[in-house]
């Protein structure tokens, strides 16, 4: 599989670096990983990585590129197989695909070559995966950006998703000389607005009949903190974690460009990707989500996640 993907980089002079919209830190570290990768191997290629940006860019403005661009360059998408998180579709027009990505997802756009590993934390860590099988030397700042997108994939190596291959791949990157501790610094050092905004959150939280914990958060709210939605929808979502009483958590927010709603929906334990996915959205087994249409559609979100609280606890108590 890697080598097919070599095959396809070495016989396009031009290539495009996609991510989903709204990208959280594994979207920018495969990206960033790989077009720094990309452009220390191959000099003499066009390479530009693309999409939007928001507060989590803290590595270097997004490229331009044409719709002619597109028609004669290989497209990597990273982080997503799913239409539904892409930003437009010019991809449709491109020479060839590859995807890469760690949802339980099926893919939905037409390629040439897809690497999915389910099973892998991140990403990032499938990127740092294919540059170690094919021996190819992983400059600093792509170190920096795959570190990043793997430490911020695993919430810093808490997740059941890390596994031997997470602690190797971080292990690697570290052995390039990268600063751990400026690399954190960039990653959850925060402005004091932001951190009585968390507060202000974590106190107004509410929970359903089985204790999912939930909270609504609206334009008021938005225009309240200033802050924007997807700060709000994927930032605060784990202010509700870690609470010994709430086995799931779900965080609905209003997003002012087009009136629907984001929703992340996060689990201690119980699978509830179903849930995610019977609502158009999709994801990882405990960490998914959706948008939705209406307030009235979260309730039935919250109704379902009950649901699988009631029976994960029943199971629970019949063992």
């Amino acid at each position: 599989m890697f080598e097919s993907f070599i095959r396809l980089i070495e016989s396009n002079e031009k290539i495009i670096i996609l991510r989903h919209q709204n990208p959280d830190l594994d979207a920018y570290g495969a990206q960033f990983g790989l077009y720094h990768v990309l452009k220390s191997r191959f000099p003499d290629k066009s390479i530009y990585a693309v999409g939007d940006t928001n507060l989590l860019n803290t590595f270097q403005p997004l490229d331009q590129v044409t719709d002619e661009d597109y028609r004669t360059a290989l497209v990597i998408i990273v982080d997503t197989v799913s239409r539904q998180m892409l930003e437009g579709n010019r991809y449709d027009m491109a020479k060839n695909i590859v995807m890469i990505d760690h949802h339980h997802n099926d893919c939905e756009v037409r390629n040439d070559l897809a690497i999915i590993f389910p099973e892998a934390s991140s990403t990032s860590e499938i990127i740092v995966d294919f540059l170690l099988s094919s021996g190819w030397e992983i400059p600093i700042k792509a170190a920096e950006a795959l570190y990043m997108g793997i430490v911020a994939d695993t919430g810093r190596f808490l997740y059941r998703s890390i596994r031997p291959e997470t602690f190797r791949s971080a292990a690697s990157l570290l052995e390039t000389g990268i600063d751990v501790q400026s690399l954190y610094d960039r990653m959850y050092s925060e402005s004091l607005a932001m951190k009585q905004l968390k507060s202000y959150f974590s106190n107004s939280i509410s929970l359903t009949r089985c204790h999912v914990a939930y909270r609504r958060n609206d334009a008021d709210f938005l225009k309240k903190f200033n802050v924007d939605s997807h700060t709000v929808s994927r930032g605060l979502v784990n202010q509700m974690a870690g609470i010994e009483e709430i086995p799931v958590w779900a965080n609905f927010t209003i997003d002012l460009s087009n009136n629907k709603i984001l929703c992340e929906l996060r689990s201690r334990r119980i699978a509830i990707l179903a849930v995610a996915k019977k609502f158009g959205g999709g994801g990882h087994l405990q960490a998914c989500g959706c948008t939705v249409d209406t307030w009235e559609d979260t309730d039935k979100i919250l109704a379902e996640l009950d649901q699988l609280v009631e029976v994960n606890h029943g199971q629970a108590n019949d063992l």
